[in-house]
């Protein structure tokens, strides 16, 4: 079992504190699944048990407590043992206080790390000052079960972001071998065709402005993209997709390449027969004086 404390806890004008409403962060000892459970029954030391199934594994857990009467010199609140899991952290819990002077027990709720209260007793109006720095729970194997905790915990979150950023991005109607919306083309960058996928996150979007537009956090730099012709995600490259070959920039060339090259004729290469097609023709008398007056 493990011994759950308060850790600096000021009492003054109280006596006792009596736990009523116990709330615990425990960890499923077959998944490695970390869950809150808690108990309730009005204040006393008879020991008590909640149950409730693990969220992923649905095996049931259960923790016995025995209540502990705690006061400035015995800061423990409860023993705890916990069956097919392991308590690693006290969540915010209700306690019931015993005034000093008339002995009125009234009921303080989400005391935790960080609690500080000052208020009157409603039976002999004594003033009382109730504060509380933080809670541990002490035991064998807490601090390596709470580092699992910790670490399925980043895991399950990496899992959550990519399930989501897939349920967006088919809501969206993005498929492998069909182009991005826009052929991956945005209002901030007009000449790049693909999508940046941001690891903050897990979603893609066309550059990090846009990200920073649409999200709540500032964006991590991608190491991974989605070619803006095939939607075939892949590392970042400069270079043509590994999938159609196409280029994930606008490339500068001097030939008319069927209009998706240069358009300039000032730019055009002299091997391109676009260049001067067209310098034969008869214009208009008032399309040469709106070139002259564009010239000057």
């Amino acid at each position: 079992g493990v011994e759950v404390r308060l850790v600096g806890l000021t009492l003054e004008g109280l006596d006792t504190l009596v736990v009523c409403a116990l709330r615990l962060e425990v960890v499923c000892l077959r998944c490695r699944k970390p869950t809150d459970m808690s108990f309730e029954g009005g204040a006393g030391t008879e020991p008590r048990t909640a149950t409730a199934p693990c969220p992923v594994c649905k095996q049931e857990l259960a923790i016995r407590a025995a209540p502990n009467i705690c006061h400035g010199g015995c800061p423990t609140v409860a023993y705890v043992i916990g069956v097919n899991c392991h308590p690693i952290q006290m969540l915010r819990s209700d306690v019931q206080a015993t005034c000093g002077k008339c002995t009125k027990e009234v009921c303080i709720r989400n005391i935790g790390p960080g609690y500080r209260r000052r208020a009157e007793c409603t039976e002999c109006f004594e003033k009382f000052n109730l504060a509380v720095e933080g809670a541990e729970v002490l035991g064998q194997g807490v601090g390596q079960w709470r580092q699992i905790a910790e670490d399925e915990g980043e895991r399950w979150n990496a899992r959550r972001q990519f399930q989501d950023a897939r349920r967006h991005e088919r809501e969206l109607g993005i498929k492998v071998g069909q182009p991005l919306p826009d052929n991956g083309t945005c209002k901030h960058y007009q000449k790049s065709y693909r999508w940046l996928r941001f690891p903050c996150c897990g979603r893609a979007f066309p550059c990090d402005a846009c990200h920073d537009e649409q999200m709540d956090h500032i964006h991590e730099w991608a190491n991974r993209m989605l070619c803006g012709r095939c939607s075939y995600e892949q590392p970042f490259i400069k270079d043509k997709c590994t999938y159609c070959g196409a280029a994930q920039t606008r490339a500068r060339t001097a030939y008319w390449e069927g209009g998706a090259g240069c358009r300039s004729q000032a730019m055009m290469s002299n091997k391109d027969s676009h260049k001067f097609k067209g310098l034969g023709k008869t214009h208009s008398v008032s399309i040469k004086a709106n070139a002259k007056r564009s010239s000057t």
